[in-house]
């Protein structure tokens, strides 16, 4: 599933490739997972052009010149294809044809990508942008919360997923099975910052990697989320444990507060 960093560089290739375009048509091909009647959709965006694409938590937002936005959660398997070629793409959810011949293809072949038109803005905070004092708050709340399982709620902090949970992690030097209640205040500093460090430095080697990419996911440079690797940097055997119903990547230089 792709994550922030991620969704971050998808975004800004969106944008510098579709941005002033205009859609002639909208065409699905499932309805299930959008918030609205196909003809509100269309409606709201055909003769309308892209503004700008933006991510929002997990979510790739299109921003439309009229003011509509449209939300689209890509899920395990969703991608974006565009080109003339893209209505060759097979598992399509929507496509946006544009006046000059391109299509934007939203595809899925699990078919859970969720698509939401002018959704209600939420108040929780993104990974890159949540405070200590604001975490120590929801810590309070639910003080024998696993920190991995605390890291990936939505409902927590917006854009985190399993990886880079675990990156995180590892650079913070805490054990995925700690309860957050239990954590330091000053481990607590270590983890925000922790939090900025990783996701912001994979935004860069995803660039340099694949300047290009708008769908995908590149996991290779991860230090311990890596298949590949059998120890971490400094050394440390890496351990891959189900924890919470999630494959985790950890080492046992991470301390447990329990």
């Amino acid at each position: 599933m792709p994550e922030l960093p991620d969704l971050t560089v998808f975004a800004s290739n969106l944008t510098r490739k579709l941005k002033g375009r205009k859609i002639k048509s909208a065409e699905f091909f499932s309805t299930q997972r959008l918030n609205v009647t196909p003809v509100e959709f269309q409606k709201s965006v055909c003769d309308n052009a892209i503004e700008e694409v933006n991510r929002v938590g997990k979510e790739t937002e299109f921003v439309f010149f009229n003011g509509a936005k449209l939300h689209v959660h890509l899920m395990l398997t969703g991608m974006f294809t565009i080109g003339k070629s893209a209505q060759n793409v097979s598992s399509k959810i929507l496509t946006l044809t544009f006046y000059d011949g391109d299509s934007l293809v939203i595809s899925d072949p699990k078919g859970l990508v969720t698509l939401k038109l002018n959704p209600v803005a939420s108040p929780v905070p993104d990974a890159l942008v949540a405070t200590k004092d604001y975490l120590k708050g929801k810590i309070s709340a639910k003080p024998k919360t696993l920190v991995k399982v605390f890291l990936l709620d939505q409902g927590i902090i917006r854009g985190i997923g399993n990886a880079y949970a675990d990156e995180i992690l590892w650079l913070a030097k805490i054990s995925p099975k700690s309860k957050v209640g239990k954590i330091p205040d000053a481990v607590l500093d270590e983890l925000v910052n922790a939090c900025s460090v990783v996701l912001l430095d994979a935004i860069e080697q995803i660039k340099k990697i694949n300047p290009e990419i708008i769908a995908g996911e590149i996991r290779n440079f991860l230090k311990v989320h890596n298949s590949a690797r059998t120890h971490s940097p400094t050394g440390h055997k890496i351990i891959k444990e189900q924890i919470a119903s999630k494959t985790t990547y950890y080492t046992d230089e991470q301390i447990l507060y329990a």
